[in-house]
């Protein structure tokens, strides 16, 4: 897994790259939480290029997810290729992300 962060104005864009799983999603929680506690209000996570999300990457997600929202910022995800897109749809996650098909469509959203 590779994570790429940039800045659009006040919007950090995560660009998330490879397999989230037990192995990576410890860096993944690593690099958000750090985002996070630097004060990040609104970040949009382009999932692009990620291939695989595990169980244990779907619980990095929500444990990124809720101290941001607890600090009033929002975070958005965007560009969920098809094993993703499934992964989301079978755990219910998509009724509690907001996901967006696009990247210009998550940042509006953001």
């Amino acid at each position: 897994m590779n994570i790429e962060i940039t800045q659009q104005a006040d919007i950090s864009i995560v660009t998330v790259t490879g397999k989230l799983d037990a192995l990576t999603a410890p860096e993944y929680e690593r690099r958000l939480g750090r985002l996070i506690e630097e004060g990040a209000q609104r970040i949009v996570v382009d999932f692009g290029p990620l291939v695989y999300v595990s169980s244990a990457g779907l619980r990095a997600l929500l444990n990124t997810t809720k101290p941001l929202q607890a600090r009033g910022g929002r975070i958005v995800y965007a560009n969920l290729q098809e094993p993703v897109r499934e992964v989301f749809e079978m755990t219910a996650l998509l009724t509690l992300f907001r996901v967006h098909d696009s990247l210009a469509d998550a940042l509006a959203d953001v």
